[in-house]
């Protein structure tokens, strides 16, 4: 445990940890010991599955039934040590109120029965920090407008599956710092975000450390993130503490080969080489899209939208979380049916056809996902799910189904002694290969990527893009990769399209985009990824 040059806020002694996998034991963490001072941010860094969440879960009390601690002590400020191993540790007095936990998955962290409203009321409320609603809603509505929500009165109102990943995520922020704890963990809170709503979640950061003294454990793969807001880091592979130090040291100076891997990863991704005029543009188009419109609650989401994608184009899409991108992506895949214009496949209105023809085309045009394993059954084996939609249009026998499953999981990078695993048995670059496998698997022209490289580390972002590189090169697909990352769709994209308030303000070759550009919102977006990249070299 590293010493402490102020009074210590949390401290984490000889924690140990392991799962159970088919019956026996696998240790996930041992032995392992942190502190944070107070008004302290220390990132915890690395690659998942490395232990970093098992870490925050622990201190918290929500590991699941399949995890056993065999060991740690958990002290909060001043108080008592709490020893994990013992029965009736008091998580209702710990959790929320002394340590506030900011999950991953927003989105499933929160009840898709109880408005924003009704999470505030019920959390306020249990915790004695707001004698009625009306207070409880006014303390809301200031947590939400100070994370950018432009209507935060009428953000009350709305469910969580009318919101957005990213508006989820600044939602479950603001319910972890209503409660004022004295240590926050965030795990991965800025993954799902585009670079302006980053930039605000780490300024939020940043300002609740100086004005509370509250001590923050931020949990990241993003090195530029761990890098803009901490004091401290600590690198963390396979549950060791592989490096830790002050943050810039750490960064510009690394002692460790696996801290020196993490960085140079994140270079691959912003040094790959750009596949332009690799692929002939055809003659006609794939898929047209011509003045779409979409409301939801009679609020725009879409406006006028157009945009063409012939064989062999990589078009980007870039803009804030809320600005329509994936209510996009649901209506090209037929996820979510427009209130006008024209989606043509190959000159057919998509949007008419039902029945047979539909499915048809569902074939030609496949989604993957943001959060691949929610989208996968976690009860079917990997070569099970590639087949589903082969069993799903009945196309072919159960032997050539199969056969064709394990043809695409090993293009995919799925080697054979995986493929009998399920989704939990799984990393989750594995989980998002298994999901582009499945979509390629009825050989499509139209592959969209909804944000599908977000939530991995760099690593794994790294292989992911240079397996769709690979793949876009054999089958010769049209694609549309949606990121809130700029590094990844200049590193890309042949072009980029960037996205407001449900309409495209420019697009332009990727290599164009710049901060000269004459958008306001173009340069905002671009200047706060220069921010958070300001720094790394």
């Amino acid at each position: 445990m590293s010493k402490l040059n102020r009074p210590a806020a949390l401290r984490l002694h000889n924690l140990q940890v392991s799962y159970t996998q088919n019956g026996r034991p696998v240790p996930v963490l041992g032995k392992l010991s942190l502190a944070l001072g107070q008004g302290e941010i220390v990132s915890l860094l690395g690659e998942s599955g490395s232990g970093k969440s098992t870490i925050a879960k622990a201190m918290t009390g929500l590991l699941p039934p399949s995890a056993a601690i065999g060991g740690g002590e958990l002290t909060v400020g001043d108080g008592a040590a709490v020893d994990l191993t013992a029965n009736g540790v008091p998580w209702s007095k710990l959790r929320g109120r002394k340590i506030g936990l900011l999950f991953q998955d927003a989105q499933q962290a929160l009840n898709p029965l109880l408005t924003v409203r009704a999470h505030f009321r019920e959390s306020l409320r249990f915790h004695r920090l707001a004698s009625s609603a009306k207070e409880a809603d006014g303390i809301g509505v200031r947590l939400l407008a100070q994370l950018r929500f432009s209507d935060p009165t009428a953000m009350l109102d709305r469910y969580p599956f009318q919101l957005s990943g990213g508006m989820c995520q600044r939602v479950c922020l603001a319910l972890s710092l209503c409660l004022k704890p004295a240590v926050l963990i965030a795990d991965e809170p800025t993954s799902a975000l585009d670079t302006v709503s980053q930039k605000e979640v780490l300024d939020l950061l940043r300002r609740v450390r100086e004005e509370h003294g509250v001590a923050i454990l931020l949990v990241t793969h993003d090195i530029a993130v761990a890098n803009a807001v901490s004091d401290r880091i600590i690198v963390l592979n396979r549950g060791v503490i592989e490096e830790e130090g002050e943050a810039r040291a750490v960064l510009s100076r690394p002692q460790a080969a696996y801290t020196r891997k993490l960085i140079a990863s994140r270079s691959r991704i912003a040094d790959a080489p750009r596949r332009s005029d690799e692929m002939p543009t055809a003659s006609e188009p794939v898929l047209e899209i011509a003045r779409l419109d979409k409301s939801f609650h009679k609020k725009p989401v879409l406006r006028q939208l157009d945009l063409t994608l012939h064989r062999g184009d990589i078009v980007g899409i870039l803009g804030q979380s809320g600005c329509g991108k994936s209510t996009l992506a649901r209506c090209i895949a037929g996820l979510e049916r427009p209130d006008g214009g024209r989606i043509l496949y190959r000159g057919t209105d998509v949007v008419r056809l039902r029945g047979r023809a539909r499915r048809e085309i569902c074939r030609r045009i496949q989604l993957v996902f943001q959060d691949a394993r929610a989208s996968l059954n976690p009860r079917r084996t990997a070569v099970q799910l590639v087949q589903e939609p082969l069993r799903y249009l009945r196309i072919g026998s159960r032997r050539e189904r199969e056969a064709l499953a394990r043809f695409y999981l090993n293009e995919a990078g799925i080697a054979d002694e995986l493929q009998e695993r399920r989704p939990p048995q799984l990393s989750t670059g594995q989980c998002q290969r298994i999901a582009i496998a499945r979509t390629l698997i009825l050989q499509p022209d139209v592959l969209i990527c909804d944000e599908a490289v977000s939530a991995l580390d760099m690593s794994v972002q790294a292989q992911i893009l240079a397996l769709l590189q690979r793949l876009h090169r054999q089958f010769g697909f049209a694609m549309i990769m949606i990121s809130h990352d700029v590094r990844v769709l200049r590193s890309f994209c042949h072009s980029i399209a960037v996205m407001n308030e449900g309409s495209f303000c420019e697009v332009k070759p990727a290599e164009a985009l710049h901060l000269e550009s004459r958008q306001p919102y173009t340069r905002l977006l671009l200047q706060c990824a220069g921010e958070l990249e300001a720094g790394l070299g």
